[in-house]
């Protein structure tokens, strides 16, 4: 697939930034984050060409300025990127999404995934806007992650197409109005820049990244094979993590030839609405919890769905004393275990957003920069899964062998 980008520019907010709200103070949390962008990409199959794309980043401005530990709102402006793809003649779009390899994908993403904090020009969000032959539209979205975890991106284009579509409301229709909070700085203050010797960063290759569709059939026989524990209720994300996990173990099996081994298997949490009282429900930066579940095989008891769909979802840390002391642990074993990353998105209506085209015929997630890693989105359908895994090459071919992931998995 063939790309030409037609134009780079940034778009400046309609009205400045008042003075007494232009730094924006970063929570210790974000400043905990990586500096990696996360980045996502919206499969539009109707374009109407007389709306105009630009109106989507035009009030988004905010710059990160990391050695004093927050964001500097100068109004420079978010960059807006225009491409067409070439090639796509009488190409039928639903079918082209749905082939879509990760190297295609990252075409349609102005920002690697490490391009953030490298160059003081740097955005904290990229939008490229790409044009098919055939029709259709591709909006990639690259943000910061020291910015926005995986709600407040859900919440932030929840409101970007919201905000597109009240500039044309249909006849008598509702406009929605969303409005975000930016207070985690007050509840976890940030310490701002380090002292020490600058640290100079190296990047190591993406891994292969697949995605994997479970849908609401292979879910329902996944879920048909295990017994209901009294009072317990396995969802689709619960039943296809533990799918996954189980191969995913296998797979380390298979290299080490079946050696004994210690595996720790790490989900983001939200928090927001676990805290009393709750969060505000639009709280904007990141506020989720690794919570870590520590399971232990041999040659002779090999962990199997059941004990892993049973451990992933009850055992979710009660307490932040919990927390704390679960991430102590998974600090001591890391080095000695075989790590495994979920990162859950399917409550965040990726697939429910609508910039004025309809909603989205698919939905692509840019490569992250870690292996053993798995991020699950809501199917189009909103009864199903879909699994974007990260593996290097070898392991992935490990991967697509085992026998569940064969039978379920498309």
């Amino acid at each position: 697939m063939k790309i030409n980008i037609v134009s780079r520019k940034l778009i400046k907010p309609s009205t400045p930034t008042p003075q007494n709200i232009n730094k924006y103070k970063i929570s210790f949390l974000d400043e905990h984050l990586p500096p990696v962008n996360t980045r996502t990409i919206f499969f539009l199959s109707n374009n109407r060409k007389q709306q105009n794309v630009l109106q989507l980043a035009e009030s988004l401005s905010e710059r990160y300025i990391k050695n004093d530990g927050f964001v500097d709102c100068s109004d420079q402006g978010v960059e807006f990127v225009e491409a067409q793809v070439v090639d796509d003649d009488d190409v039928d779009f639903n079918g082209l999404v749905s082939k879509m390899e990760m190297e295609e994908l990252n075409n349609l993403l102005s920002r690697t995934p490490h391009q953030v904090d490298e160059l003081p020009t740097d955005p904290l969000l990229s939008v490229q806007v790409t044009e098919f032959k055939c029709g259709g539209l591709a909006i990639g979205v690259s943000v910061a992650h020291r910015i926005f975890d995986g709600y407040s991106f859900g919440m932030f284009v929840d409101a970007w197409s919201t905000a597109n579509n009240n500039n044309h409301p249909n006849p008598g229709g509702e406009i929605k109005i969303i409005c975000p909070s930016f207070d985690l700085a007050t509840l976890f203050p940030g310490y701002g820049p380090r002292p020490g010797p600058s640290v100079t960063r190296s990047y190591r290759p993406s891994p292969i990244v697949k995605k994997f569709t479970f849908n609401k059939d292979a879910i329902t026989s996944a879920r048909s094979k295990l017994i209901q524990r009294p009072n317990s209720y396995y969802s689709r994300v619960r039943v296809v993590s533990a799918v996954l996990a189980k191969a995913l173990m296998g797979v380390d099996r298979a290299k080490h030839g079946g050696k004994s081994r210690t595996y720790l298997i790490c989900q983001a949490v939200n928090m927001r609405r676990r805290t009393n009282p709750p969060m505000h429900k639009y709280s904007c930066g990141n506020f989720a919890i690794m919570w870590v579940a520590q399971f232990s095989e041999t040659r002779e008891n090999v962990i199997g769905v059941q004990e892993l769909v049973d451990n992933m979802g009850d055992s979710v840390i009660k307490t932040l004393a919990d927390i704390a002391e679960a991430l102590s642990q998974s600090a001591k074993l890391h080095s000695e275990c075989y790590v495994i990353y979920f990162t859950d998105w399917s409550k965040f209506g990726l697939y429910d957003v609508d910039f004025g085209w309809g909603k989205p015929v698919g939905v692509g997630i840019g490569a992250v920069l870690a292996t053993n890693a798995v991020r699950l989105v809501s199917n189009k359908e909103g009864d199903g899964i879909e699994a974007w895994v990260h593996l290097n090459s070898n392991d992935m071919a490990y991967f697509e062998q085992d026998q569940d992931i064969k039978l379920l998995a498309t």
